[in-house]
């Protein structure tokens, strides 16, 4: 069947099809197995300087080289473009880690400060006076709890 016509009967990209259908016709079954390819600096480089020299699309290439997507190569090229080899660097996955905050209030003699500020730390520190009354409150009353199941 076609490309266009399993599109339409799976929800399928057709482009995906004919990607999936190159890739079977490079490798065989084997183009159905988990990937592990080398993520180096020197593999990402042998497969763009394989893509120029035989004037592949990026479709081509990555199917050449059973890659999961064809968005791989490009991603690869947008870095080579952007800064060199040193682009193809790989970088840390998942989200940066927050960098640490300190709570700590800036420190101004109580002469420097003005009556506004004085007032705002007042508030500050009662507020958290509160909140310290009410966790060993809560602390009391759960080693209270505790005693009484013995």
């Amino acid at each position: 069947e076609s490309s266009g016509t399993l599109a339409k009967e799976f929800s399928i990209d057709s482009k995906q099809i004919r990607y999936w259908a190159s890739v079977y016709l490079i490798h065989g079954t084997s183009s159905f197995l988990p990937l592990h390819y080398n993520n180096k600096v020197d593999f990402k480089l042998s497969v763009l300087k394989s893509m120029w020299e035989n004037n592949w699309s990026i479709r081509q290439t990555s199917a050449a080289f059973n890659l999961s997507s064809p968005g791989t190569i490009s991603v690869w090229l947008k870095y080579y473009n952007q800064s060199g080899i040193q682009g193809l660097h790989s970088r840390p996955k998942g989200r940066p880690s927050m960098k640490s905050q300190s709570n700590k209030r800036p420190t101004k003699s109580d002469e420097e400060m003005s009556l506004d500020e004085l007032k705002e730390e007042l508030v500050y520190l009662r507020a958290e006076n509160a909140v310290l009354k009410k966790l060993e409150e809560l602390d009391r009353l759960k080693r209270q709890a505790t005693k009484k199941k013995r």
